[in-house]
Formats: structure tokens, sequence, C-alpha cells
């Protein structure tokens, strides 16, 4: 084979690891949705958008300590933001014990704040 058959070869082998990693990358993000409607049907007492922040129940916070809340805020959409509160959803991963970064994206917003803030 010679050397431009040798480089397609190479060419081709990069091509598909890339193509490989993107796919499970976005095979991830799906999982992530499956998540974020669990959270918010468990948990809608304390992130629903209307009214104060209720505390969240034993079944909600055992059930936030299993997924990934830094993915769930990414992924909220508008829409959901009709029903759930960004802000709130924060609050509880916080209740949680689960530390977003500030300046990660929740929701239509960006995290410009820790969540022990917000609370003081």
């Amino acid at each position: 084979m010679g050397s431009a058959g040798a480089t397609l070869v190479r060419f081709l082998l990069l091509a598909s690891i890339v193509a490989g990693f993107a796919a499970h990358l976005a095979a991830g993000e799906k999982d992530c949705y499956d998540e974020k409607d669990m959270i918010m049907h468990i948990c809608i007492k304390s992130i629903k958008k209307d009214g104060f922040y209720m505390p969240a129940s034993q079944a909600c916070k055992n059930e936030v300590k299993k997924v990934d809340m830094p993915c769930i805020c990414r992924v909220l959409t508008p829409s959901d933001e009709q029903t759930v509160s960004p802000v709130k959803l924060v609050l509880l991963a916080h209740e949680c014990h689960i530390e977003l970064p500030v300046g990660s994206k929740r929701g239509s917003k960006q995290l410009s704040m820790r969540a022990d803030i917000l609370l003081a």
C-alpha cells in the first residue's frame, strides 16, 4: 500500500474514533433528559414555578443524589420553565449537597452565584 493509502487508512481510523466519541456524548445527553423528567415529577412540590421553595421530600432527595444535576439544569427547556423554577432547581441541588458550578447553565439562564448565597 502506498503512502497515500496509509494516510487514508489513518484518516478513516481517526474519523471513526471521533464519530464514536461524539455518538457516545449524544447518547449520554439523552439519558439526562429521562433523569430530568423523573426529577420534575418526583420533586415538583419543591421546584414548581409558583409559590415558595418547599424542602424536598426524602424520596426526592434520594433520586436527586442519583442523577446528574448539572446536566439536568443544562437541558432545562423554556417549556420546562413554564412549570419549573431554575432557581428552585439550584436550591434543590444545594439542599441535597450537590454543587453546581458558578457560570454553569441552568435552563435559559447562567448560575451567577452559589446557592448558599441565594439562601442568605
